[in-house]
Parts: structure tokens; C-alpha cells; sequence
């Protein structure tokens, strides 16, 4: 192997090849759209940072042998900037042994004060914990509100590429209408929300408004700003036909006062996937009520979200399945920063991170962009 550095413009077609080889189909032969998205969520990202780029190995003949994907971030801790790497797909030739855990080492001593990914595998968690990082304990936990369990059984094995047993196909639907008339039986329904709470639609200034208050509710919160999130509502528009339709709501107390948001995924049927849930109040569980039966009104099987420590006591109350996920990882050498990272007035979730992005589900079966 000759070296590691970070992506150029050039690499592009080279990285979507093996990209598409080794995370997509299998061949050769990116879809057209490939290139274009990653030099778009990378190269071209509100937030790019040349001094925190996405790497690559290349090998003794100059092909390129690896990649590791960088989605800088910016946050604040205490009031003060923080520069933020998130920590990427990845994707390493099996040729060439040690690759992946090169390109690891490199991205964790770039400059950032921390780095961050929330989509590792054990392998990645493994790698990241002989380079000094840590687990994110409660992140590497999604909890659930089944809304429909035989519903709920189908979405979990369709996601996961499993076939669907036959009797559930069958009788799900009438099974689900009678647990939940039955309540004993093993669903309970969706909680009913706050009267005096209503929601609107979350936008873009809406957003960059509310955050222009987070110091009062967050210790370690993003810095968002209007270029960035207009891309960011973007990239999840652009995964919704995959993932399901992009929910985001405002919800207003009495006198019109904001009390939270939430920004989630909620495919036909299948299982909600909270993205970003916040509130304002210093009890999330109004706003939580408020999702859970938007998404029961919108018939789906089940509410899933990470584990956040700011959601811990929301959602032990309300009695929720918690089982484990992908593992968040962090790194940082200021210990002021570790310690927000976990504590329950910090605001960073799956908005912030990859968990969600388009990679492996974009361009399929000859779709366009």
C-alpha cells in the first residue's frame, strides 16, 4: 500500500466502484448517481472541512483500495464551537488486509476536538476501542412502541431482508385489530396526546430559530445554521421513497409557546424511525406522546429512536421495548466534551450523524435520482 490521503474530485468514480462492489451489488458498476452523491454529502457539503476530509488508501499500483467517508459537524458546548468529525462509511478492499483500520486511525488523529459515528458495526466498535475510542452506552440502543405487533414482526423482518412467514401475511391485520381491542393481549394504545398541543410544520427558519435558544435547554447542542439545513432536508427527502415519508413537526403549547419538535421517517405500515426529537421543556414525554400518536394515526406498526440520555425516563415510562442497535462510538482527548456527550441535557442524535444517509438504498434496481 502506498499511502493514505484525503479524497479529490478525481477519486470519485474509483471510490463509487468500490463502493458498489463492496457495500451495494456486488459488480463493478456504479449507477450513474453514485459519484455525483458522494461528492455532494462530502466535497460539497455545507459544512465541508478541507482540514477534516473523507480519506483514501491507495494501493502499490495507485488504485484506490479503501474509503472512508468524513461529514464534519459543527457544535457547541457550553457555549463554545466545537469542531465535530462524523466518522463515515467505510469500505475496504479485503485484499488488502488492515485497511479499514488505517484509515480509521487517520481520520480519529485529524484535527477535530471530537469524532463521532453512529452506524458501527462490532468490527468498527473493535477497531475503535484499540485506537483509545468509546462506546456511547445508551445510544447503542433503540428503544420501540409497538403500535401493532404482528405488523410490527412483518416491517422487523422486511427490513431486514427476512422472509415473512406466511400465517402473518395471512391473519396479521386481523390479529393486530383484536390485540389491540385487547389491550392484555399484548399492545397498548398510542397515549393520547396533550390537548393543548398542536404541531405545524418544522422548517427550516423554524429551526434555525429554536436553536438560536439552545443554550438555555442543551448543554452540548448543533449550530445550525440555514445552508446547512437546507441541504440536510434535502438529503432526507431524497432517501424518503426508501425509508418512508419525511415526518417534521413544531409542537406548540398553550399560547402558541414551543415546547419541542421531531423529525422522522414513517414508511406505509412499517416501523416510524425517529431521526430527531427534542423538547424544550426538559420533559421530552409530551412531545414523544404527541409522535407516537401521529404515527398511530398514520397506521404504522411501531415507533423506533435511539436511545438518547435526554429520552431515557420518557421512555421507560411509557414502558417501551429497548433492544440493541447499531454501536454509537465517540473520541475526544477533552474530557469536558466526553462528559456532555452522555449527559441528559445534550441535544445530539440521528440527524447529526450517518445512521440515516442514502448510500445503500439509493439507485436500486436501476431507479433514478
Amino acid at each position: 500500500m502506498s499511502g493514505i490521503r484525503p479524497l479529490t474530485r478525481e477519486d470519485l468514480p474509483a471510490v463509487a466502484a468500490l463502493y458498489e462492489r463492496l457495500a451495494r451489488s456486488g459488480t463493478d458498476t456504479p449507477p450513474a448517481e453514485l459519484a455525483g452523491y458522494l461528492a455532494r454529502t462530502t466535497l460539497d457539503a455545507a459544512w465541508a472541512d478541507p482540514d477534516i476530509p473523507p480519506l483514501v488508501a491507495e494501493g502499490s499500483d495507485g488504485g484506490i483500495v479503501g474509503y472512508l467517508g468524513s461529514y464534519p459537524r459543527r457544535f457547541r458546548v457550553d457555549g463554545r464551537a466545537v469542531r465535530v468529525g462524523c466518522s463515515g462509511h467505510l469500505v475496504a478492499d479485503p485484499a488488502t488486509p488492515g485497511i479499514g483500520a488505517l484509515l480509521t486511525r487517520a481520520y480519529l488523529r485529524g484535527p477535530q476536538d471530537v469524532t463521532i459515528t453512529d452506524g458501527a458495526t462490532d468490527l468498527m466498535r473493535r477497531m475503535w476501542r484499540q485506537l483509545r475510542g468509546r462506546v456511547r452506552t445508551a445510544p447503542s440502543f433503540s428503544w420501540y412502541r409497538v403500535l401493532r405487533p404482528t405488523s410490527a414482526v412483518t416491517a422487523h423482518l422486511g427490513d431486514r431482508g427476512r422472509p415473512v412467514p406466511a400465517p402473518l401475511r395471512t391473519v396479521g391485520g386481523g390479529v393486530d385489530t383484536l390485540v389491540r381491542r385487547l389491550p392484555r393481549l399484548g399492545a397498548r394504545p398510542a397515549p393520547a396526546p396533550d390537548p393543548d398541543l398542536v404541531s405545524e410544520p418544522l422548517t427550516v427558519d423554524a429551526l434555525v430559530e429554536q436553536m438560536s435558544e439552545a443554550p438555555r435547554h442543551w448543554r452540548l447542542h448543533p449550530d445550525y445554521d440555514a445552508r446547512h439545513l437546507t441541504a440536510l432536508f434535502a438529503e432526507l427527502d431524497a432517501v424518503a421513497p426508501h425509508r418512508g415519508e419525511v415526518v417534521r413537526r413544531l409542537v406548540r403549547g398553550r399560547g402558541g409557546k414551543v415546547v419541542g419538535w421531531y423529525v422522522a421517517f414513517a414508511p406505509p405500515g412499517g416501523i416510524v424511525q425517529v431521526q430527531q426529537l427534542a423538547s424544550t421543556t426538559g420533559d421530552p414525554g409530551p412531545v414523544l406522546d404527541h409522535l407516537i400518536a401521529d404515527a398511530d394515526a398514520r397506521g404504522a406498526a411501531a415507533v423506533a429512536g435511539r436511545l438518547e440520555p435526554s429520552l431515557a425516563e420518557a421512555v421507560r415510562d411509557r414502558r417501551c421495548l429497548v433492544r440493541p442497535a447499531a454501536w454509537a462510538l465517540v473520541d475526544s482527548e477533552d474530557p469536558g466534551v466526553l462528559a456532555a456527550m452522555d449527559a441528559d441535557d445534550t441535544l445530539l442524535t440521528r440527524l447529526d450523524g450517518e445512521w440515516w444517509m442514502g448510500h445503500h438504498v439509493l439507485w436500486r434496481e436501476g431507479e433514478s435520482a
